[in-house]
């Protein structure tokens, strides 16, 4: 009779772990842009390269209203993590391609009994100052402005300047602030300018009088997008779509496999910053400013080593 009972129990056993890793991946999208197709793309390649794959359905926010219970909601974009964490809360959920602040704010706001993990756009703060060591090694003081969302990156922001045995310059913008007013005599102070990500709003306001100062003052600016590179920063390091979706494969490889196993599931299941990154360099603006900068695989070559250099 036991061993009757203890057959039943292991068979039940491997049937509900048949029953979860079986279990389809849900991909939902926030919108029909190339960003987000981009995303998906790189997503299901990459995934498909792993021995054990799972089936990914593909999902746009109107076609969904229920899931498979023990699968697993991957959510591009912010639209899509909160539709998800508003709908399937039971359900485990990857958020991609979002910025911590509003992944933050979703957590705060619709609890669930799933677990939840992101890989965030934010990049280190480490990683936009290594650009500047490498570019503008002479550099002694850095420029920083920051708004509502960005302030609480400053704490880590000077931490990293100072290691740097260098200077943190900056200041505080407000929305009824004069952007000008505020910017102009902290341009001038600096030798290099981090544009350090907030709201969008902020963003567009703070970037177009930021470029025009600092062309005026020849001063470099790193920033946070290709965007920003383009309009006549010096450079700028960001996580690209395809860099998202690569890194978002194989976190869920990792979290998929590690289902069940105590400790090390929780600490898959957290917020990541970006594994991958990309450098883009305006090099008409590096001319201007008289900057060299190497070829392109000489970039990542020795940007990576003043990155390991500072941690």
């Amino acid at each position: 009779m036991q061993r009757l009972c203890l057959a039943l129990l292991l068979s039940l056993v491997a049937v509900l772990t048949n029953a979860a890793e079986d279990a389809p991946v849900y991909l939902l999208l926030s919108g029909d842009q190339p960003y987000y197709q981009e995303v998906s793309a790189v997503f299901q390649q990459v995934l498909a390269q792993r021995a054990k794959s799972p089936q990914v359905l593909i999902r746009d926010l109107k076609q969904t209203t229920e899931v498979v219970p023990g699968s697993t909601v991957v959510a591009v974009g912010s639209k899509a993590s909160e539709f998800a964490l508003s709908h399937f809360s039971d359900a485990d959920i990857l958020s991609l391609l979002i910025p911590v602040a509003t992944w933050d704010e979703l957590l705060a706001r619709l609890s669930g009994t799933g677990r939840r993990a992101a890989v965030v756009i934010d990049q280190p703060v480490e990683r936009p100052l290594a650009m500047a060591k490498l570019l503008v090694p002479e550099a002694q003081r850095v420029g920083a402005v920051f708004g509502p969302v960005s302030v609480a990156s400053k704490p880590q922001l000077l931490r990293a300047v100072e290691r740097a045995s260098m200077e943190l310059v900056y200041a505080h913008l407000d929305s009824d602030d004069n952007p000008i007013g505020v910017l102009s005599p902290l341009v001038q102070k600096t030798d290099v300018f981090l544009a350090v990500a907030d709201r969008g709003v902020f963003n567009k306001s703070v970037a177009k009088w930021l470029l025009y100062l600092s062309f005026r003052q020849k001063v470099a600016i790193i920033g946070f997008s290709r965007s920003y590179a383009k309009a006549g920063a010096l450079a700028a390091v960001y996580s690209s779509p395809e860099n998202i979706g690569r890194h978002g494969a194989e976190l869920l490889a990792r979290l998929l496999n590690l289902k069940g196993e105590g400790s090390m599931d929780g600490e898959a299941w957290q917020t990541h910053d970006p594994q991958y990154y990309t450098l883009e360099v305006n090099r008409a603006v590096a001319a201007a400013l008289n900057i060299s900068v190497p070829d392109q695989q000489s970039l990542y070559r020795d940007y990576q080593a003043v990155l390991e250099s500072s941690q």
